[in-house]
């Protein structure tokens, strides 16, 4: 299993960089994550729309899932014509983009509802969710295939829950929006680099890997927060990231 960061930046893509995006792949499957604002471009460099075997979207927040949008004009409208799509999601998370270009994506999604504790095949992947506190429906995604787990937390405030999504898995991709505190009213939907470092190190996680910081934000104060409780391999998202399992 091999992960690539497309873009890990938080709420609105900063100059030359973009938002959430993860291309997964195994067994010559590949699966898109959270495809957020500029997030196909990185995409494209990297295979063509049509190559894409599914969606994976955590939330309705367009900074995770906008360029749904492009993605499925690309495969409408370029030479290669492939199958409707299939795209998870919570239920009606992606209404909103969908309704950008309804007649494109009346024909180029096959919709799927992520609902937490029901378990999908997606291709080689075992896929299990856990919803997860945030201003929207969230879901925590665990990812498994080939003996290998990687566990993605889309955007969550604090949640017990958080340490069994990422028990023992070989890679944990974190929202770290802030290094040390959450201020005020999202403290309970957002997390920061030191609650990730405390799941990770609870869970046993193998990797962490923080992702989604605020726009402008160095990495230094989150690798450091974030290290205080976890001791294992330790980044931040960057575009370009890689991580085989």
């Amino acid at each position: 299993m091999r992960l690539t960061v497309l873009g890990g930046c938080g709420a609105w893509p900063a100059a030359g960089q973009a938002c959430s995006g993860y291309l997964v792949e195994h067994d010559g499957f590949r699966v898109l994550i959270d495809p957020g604002y500029a997030v196909l471009p990185r995409l494209l460099r990297l295979a063509g729309a049509e190559e894409i075997d599914a969606v994976l979207v955590t939330h309705g927040h367009p900074d995770h899932c906008a360029d749904l949008n492009p993605l499925l004009r690309a495969r409408a409208l370029g030479d290669a014509r492939p199958p409707a799509l299939p795209v998870y999601a919570p239920e009606g998370a992606l209404d909103a983009v969908l309704r950008l270009d309804a007649r494109m994506s009346a024909r180029g999604v096959v919709p799927h509802d992520l609902v937490p504790s029901r378990a999908l095949e997606v291709g080689p992947f075992r896929l299990d969710t856990w919803a997860l506190p945030h201003h929207v429906p969230n879901a925590g995604l665990r990812l498994s295939g080939g003996g290998k787990v990687m566990a993605y937390t889309g955007d969550t405030g604090p949640a017990d829950t958080l340490v069994d999504l990422a028990r023992d898995a070989d890679l944990l991709l974190a929202e770290a929006t802030y290094p040390e505190q959450v201020p005020g009213e999202d403290a309970p939907y957002l997390s920061t680099a030191a609650q990730a470092g405390r799941t990770a190190a609870a869970a046993g996680a193998a990797r962490l890997l923080l992702t989604h910081l605020w726009p402008g934000t160095e990495p230094e104060p989150a690798l450091a927060a974030a290290a205080r409780s976890y001791s294992g391999e330790l980044a931040v998202a960057s575009q370009g990231t890689t991580v085989c399992l």
